[in-house]
């Protein structure tokens, strides 16, 4: 990611492929799994040779890599993590912000959380309930989130007679360029 257009375009990117890709799961451990495909598949289409946390269920266990303290994430070795995802199956206001925070504290140009809505008005409340709640979590804990970063609420939503992808997507970009910064004459000292 070289600039906040292009983190901007990652997001838009990865909203239409969930779109198109995204279906109907009801039970949890099938959410999780059929989620992580999609992001993982997600990550593929990007050919930079993105690693996947968790990897692939269906790899031999000694090659398979756990967690990587966030649900998934997509990290290019040398570089960083490209993207970040929490995913909550429950449809709770406490469940989802507790999720959500997670995603305060990495370093990304997108992240993305993940959710369930039983209608179109809940997936409105939920993206004004974190927008509300992220800005007094920083007013009151969380002081500064980098520059440039994208957030991306997916909310996943099917009716019961409907076999269509309703999902509706919120994009919140924190103003800014997003950049790394390299270590140049810095060095460690002894303490």
């Amino acid at each position: 990611m070289d600039s906040v257009e292009d983190g901007l375009a990652l997001a838009d990117r990865l909203v239409e492929f969930l779109k198109s890709k995204i279906r109907d799961t009801h039970h949890r451990p099938e959410w999780t799994e059929r989620n992580f495909d999609v992001l993982r598949e997600f990550s593929d289409s990007l050919g930079i040779g993105a690693e996947c946390y968790p990897s692939a269920k269906n790899i031999a266990p000694e090659q398979k890599a756990k967690q990587f303290l966030w649900d998934f994430i997509a990290y290019k070795p040398q570089k960083g993590i490209l993207l970040a995802v929490e995913s909550e199956h429950m449809n709770d206001k406490h469940s989802i912000l507790e999720d959500f925070e997670k995603l305060l504290y990495v370093r990304s140009p997108v992240k993305l959380m993940m959710c369930r809505v039983h209608d179109p008005a809940n997936a409105e409340r939920q993206a004004i309930q974190i927008k509300d709640w992220a800005q007094d979590f920083m007013e009151q804990t969380c002081t500064w989130y980098s520059p440039g970063e994208v957030f991306i609420l997916y909310c996943v939503y099917w009716s019961g007679e409907d076999r269509d992808n309703r999902d509706f997507a919120f994009r919140l970009r924190i103003a800014g360029e997003f950049d790394y910064c390299s270590i140049t004459s810095e060095k460690f000292e002894a303490i």
